[in-house]
């Protein structure tokens, strides 16, 4: 009793002293249960892919060949050891042979899988929205047209797409709840279950002056964005010494100047929806391509564990009239941001669209910032919601294509520099023609 008087007597003398051990002691018990729960988590997951691991197979079969295309500067170079830690045992574990590539250089992985003279069994992208861009930009690139597979990583800073297949829904974003995410998407590729999924094209449209052949279109899994909010969620990184809240830095002590584009003005020419008919037969096309290849495919020795998909009758589309579907419609805005996103990343209004046959992109054209002050706290909330697609809407319209014509343009050199965010990769801003493109890559998932 008496040695409880003299602690109580002690704490309440050196009441500071004892308020910082109590808050370290505190944060010492926290960290060290969670990484007590990681290890737990990460031993179910590699017994549970044991079990694939543990099948016998014959001597002229051999184990899956997954090509991993890893990005080790992704989420400030965290991603290696993220996929050495997470990712990697799991498929070790699971029997499968894997071979790593890591990207060197904005456009490595774009290049690599283009030019890969065989495509693996599958492809695993580890990093983030832009790695996996470029990943699947190489991969309908490809002169011989092979597809594969795609396993998505969430290794990177913006993991939009994979979240939404792997995090637990309502979920706080935590340590444990990361590596819950990371192992959920390799166990995915192992357990082999795979929905095919819409991406958009999107090319450069041709002026009369260019003497260079068109470029190649680039493919994104989840949005164009333009404007402000991309512009300066884009200086985050300069603001390192702010730690975790470099996200929010860059918002306060950028949004009070006029640098940055806080005016989308531009020509928007659209055309509607279609569930496919013989104008746009062409992209429909595209999820049948992938499909009957697979067909073509010898079953692996793990597809034991797999059911088979059943396959629907193909349509002909070229038979289908849709009079409305090469109707192209104008409209002219003036946004401080604009957003061009499928429906991988549009949860509202996917919502609202239930039970319709159209694939669609959504262009969703944001309102006018009325005060700094404002703009400041609904950036601060996307952040924190991790929702960096979701702006606040004037208007939004549901499309098949999408010219994009902005009036402002780098013509000189003495021109600011303006840039789109295509899946969180920057591009300069140039007129744009996007197309969706339905049902055009298998990606695994639950």
């Amino acid at each position: 009793m008496a040695f409880v008087i003299r602690f109580a007597k002690a704490v309440r003398n050196n009441w500071k002293k004892s308020t910082v051990f109590g808050s370290a002691l505190a944060y010492g018990v926290s960290y060290s249960n969670e990484k007590y729960e990681i290890k737990q988590l990460m031993r179910y997951y590699c017994t549970e892919a044991s079990r694939y691991g543990d099948v016998k197979i014959n001597l002229n079969q051999r184990p899956p060949k997954v090509l991993v295309l890893l990005n080790p500067a992704a989420n400030r170079k965290s991603s290696e050891e993220d996929f050495h830690d997470y990712c990697e045992p799991i498929l070790h574990l699971a029997g499968f042979e894997v071979d790593l590539v890591k990207t060197d250089s904005e456009g490595h992985a774009r290049r690599y899988v283009e030019e890969l003279a065989t495509l693996p069994d599958a492809l695993i992208v580890g990093g983030g929205d832009g790695t996996l861009s470029e990943a699947v930009s190489g991969m309908k690139r490809r002169q011989d047209g092979a597809q594969c597979p795609i396993g998505v990583l969430p290794l990177g800073r913006t993991n939009t797409l994979a979240m939404k297949l792997f995090s637990a829904e309502g979920s706080s974003y935590s340590d444990l709840e990361h590596v819950r995410t990371m192992a959920n998407a390799a166990y995915a590729v192992i357990a082999g279950k795979k929905e095919k999924t819409d991406i958009m094209r999107i090319e450069v449209l041709p002026s009369a002056a260019d003497e260079t052949p068109p470029e190649k279109p680039v493919y994104a899994v989840g949005a164009l964005q333009w404007g402000a909010f991309r512009d300066i969620l884009a200086l985050r990184d300069k603001y390192w010494y702010t730690a975790s809240l470099r996200d929010y830095t860059a918002f306060l002590f950028n949004a009070f100047d006029g640098k940055h584009t806080w005016s989308c003005k531009a020509k928007i020419a659209y055309t509607e929806p279609c569930s496919g008919c013989s104008n746009c037969y062409k992209d429909m096309d595209d999820q049948w391509t992938a499909a009957k290849k697979a067909e073509q495919q010898p079953r692996r020795w793990w597809s034991v564990f797999v059911p088979r998909a059943k396959t629907a009758a193909k349509t002909d589309y070229s038979k289908i009239i849709n009079e409305k579907c090469s109707v192209r419609h104008e409209i002219e805005v003036e946004p401080s941001e604009l957003v061009i996103k499928t429906g991988n990343v549009a949860v509202e209004e996917q919502e609202g669209a239930q039970g319709t046959d159209s694939t669609k992109l959504y262009v969703v054209v944001g309102e006018q910032v009325d005060s700094s002050f404002g703009f400041i706290g609904g950036s601060w909330g996307r952040v924190r919601g991790r929702k960096y697609f979701d702006c606040p809407a004037k208007d939004s319209i549901s499309v098949r294509t999408v010219e994009l014509l902005p009036e402002r343009l780098k013509v000189e050199e003495t021109d600011p520099e303006l840039y789109y965010s295509i899946d969180n990769e920057a591009y300069e801003v140039r007129p744009v023609r996007i197309t969706v493109v339905p049902k055009a890559v298998e990606i695994f998932t639950f």
